[in-house]
């Protein structure tokens, strides 16, 4: 027997796991860092089936998603679990997503997170929620083609993120700080935003973008909204990607001058978001984002989410 493999000690029960939706890069961190959201997110059932063989018993999403297990976000994430664990049970599964995928906002990462969870509970908590992390970025590769962390971290872990080689290292949120999220209902495919940056960009952008993290770091630490309205800014991708993104410029000229600390691209988009100091200059905000959209025949989702509510994974209810 492989040694290496985890013995479990499952509950024999059905287990549902939520997972939220989260803002990836947040200007500063391409790639490496990442806000757990809350108001929203994925839910994902693990039933035992007695067979030797994960199955899709139900989908409920707004885009169609597959039922082929070795397709799926979820059950991939499942699979690469089992091969880890002496004893592993085998599942049918139900997904529910709770918003749109494609949206910028880690639906695929919320999926895998939800039943890297859920499996993990299931079989007695055998790994710890930062070892469930390359399961859930499978779930990723499974969906867009690369093992990205960026969004699975938070999901999982909760909190803002932030990755080194991969490990995440927890940061602190001030008090009181509040994310927008503003959701234009068009189509950004991720690998064609992803396709449009730039592979090359001079010492001088780097060093700019090195030093803006290094600030915005060092902002949530001290808690400077000040520095962190000085800091947070894109010099990497958003230049490339706004273009995506009808009235970007004209929205992140209404959030800076309502008071927001930041604006910029969720993820790959083509959701967008903001940060506040409070979450009234965070209404604020999403007010003059939606009369930027009145009448331009371009459905829209928003909400607002007081941060140090973004809580990672956890138990829930399926028919919630």
């Amino acid at each position: 027997m492989n040694q290496s493999l985890r013995k479990a000690n499952p509950i024999q029960e059905t287990v549902c796991g939520f997972a939220p939706a989260t803002i990836a890069n947040v200007n500063v961190g391409f790639d490496v860092l990442g806000i757990s959201l809350s108001t929203v997110g994925d839910r994902v059932e693990v039933t035992p089936n007695g067979t030797q063989q994960n199955k899709i018993t139900f989908i409920e999403s707004a885009t169609p998603l597959p039922y082929a297990v070795e397709k799926n976000s979820c059950t991939v994430v499942i699979a690469a679990m089992q091969a880890q664990l002496e004893n592993p049970l085998y599942v049918d599964v139900r997904i529910r997503k709770g918003f749109a995928s494609g949206s910028g906002l880690g639906s695929s990462s919320a999926s895998s997170a939800a039943a890297a969870f859920a499996y993990n509970t299931l079989m007695g908590n055998p790994f710890s929620l930062e070892e469930l992390l390359p399961f859930a970025a499978e779930g990723e590769r499974a969906a867009c083609g690369s093992a990205h962390y960026d969004n699975v971290s938070p999901a999982i872990l909760g909190g803002i993120v932030l990755l080194y080689q991969n490990k995440p290292i927890r940061l602190p949120l001030p008090k009181g700080l509040h994310a927008v999220s503003f959701f234009p209902n068009i189509e950004v495919n991720t690998a064609s935003a992803r396709s449009i940056v730039s592979r090359h960009v001079s010492l001088d952008i780097v060093s700019k973008q090195v030093s803006a993290m290094g600030a915005f770091v060092s902002g949530l630490y001290q808690e400077n909204y000040d520095l962190l309205r000085k800091a947070t800014k894109d010099f990497l991708v958003e230049p490339s990607r706004k273009i995506l993104i009808p009235y970007f410029d004209e929205m992140k000229e209404a959030t800076l001058a309502a008071g927001g600390i930041t604006f910029g691209i969720s993820g790959s988009g083509p959701s967008v978001f903001a940060l506040a100091e409070s979450r009234t200059v965070a209404e604020r905000i999403l007010a003059e984002l939606h009369k930027i959209y009145a009448g331009q025949g371009i459905e829209t989702l928003s909400f607002i989410e007081d941060l140090a509510n973004g809580k990672g994974c956890r138990i829930a209810q399926f028919d919630e």
